[in-house]
């Protein structure tokens, strides 16, 4: 017999909705535009993009908090409620670090640690997000060909990925805009 609240099976599909929007969609949207593109204010298109994501993953993981009270899934034993809220924290330094390179970059022109760190810290991220997005689809009882479907969406945004990354990298040295569009756009000279 199901104890659940009557639209608690609801819930969990807006929360798997919001977080797929948030971590599949909007934050590789605001990667792949950084990456690809060059314009004024790029910069800050990116950041508008990635801080919508994240409010967006706020949001669902707060519904996802409220089932697992519901539902008395927070437990050490059930991965997907407590990883889910380690990454929800570990994200809010993920817009410093892009900020903090973004300041020092516009003054240097130059790459430093600081978008290093903010690129590997985004990846482990997304990373541990992916595994997390499959740690749910086990926890909610979901069917086979929702994981596949999962597993192949992943999959082609993965690959989609590296197309991108691998575009960037071959026009990086031939940008003369910089990393982000800022001598495009009349940023302070070294």
């Amino acid at each position: 017999m199901d104890h659940h609240p009557s639209d608690y099976h609801r819930i969990v599909i807006i929360h798997a909705t919001l977080m797929g929007a948030a971590f599949v969609f909007f934050i590789p949207l605001g990667v792949f535009l950084i990456r690809l593109t060059s314009f004024k204010n790029l910069v800050w298109w990116h950041a508008a993009i990635q801080i919508s994501a994240y409010l967006t993953a706020v949001a669902a993981f707060g519904l996802g908090a409220w089932m697992a009270t519901v539902s008395g899934q927070w437990e050490a034993s059930n991965g997907h409620p407590i990883l889910g809220t380690i990454i929800i924290w570990l994200l809010l330094l993920q817009p410093v670090l892009g900020y903090v390179h973004h300041w020092i970059y516009s003054r240097r022109k130059e790459r430093t640690g600081w978008i290093y760190s903010h690129i590997w810290y985004g990846r482990a991220l997304i990373i541990l997000a992916v595994i997390n997005g499959g740690l749910g689809l086990q926890l909610s009882g979901n069917t086979v060909k929702g994981e596949i479907a999962y597993g192949v969406i992943v999959g082609f945004m993965f690959l989609l990925y590296v197309a991108v990354m691998a575009i960037a990298y071959s026009r990086r040295d031939q940008r003369p805009d910089g990393e982000t569009g800022e001598k495009m756009v009349g940023g302070p000279e070294k």
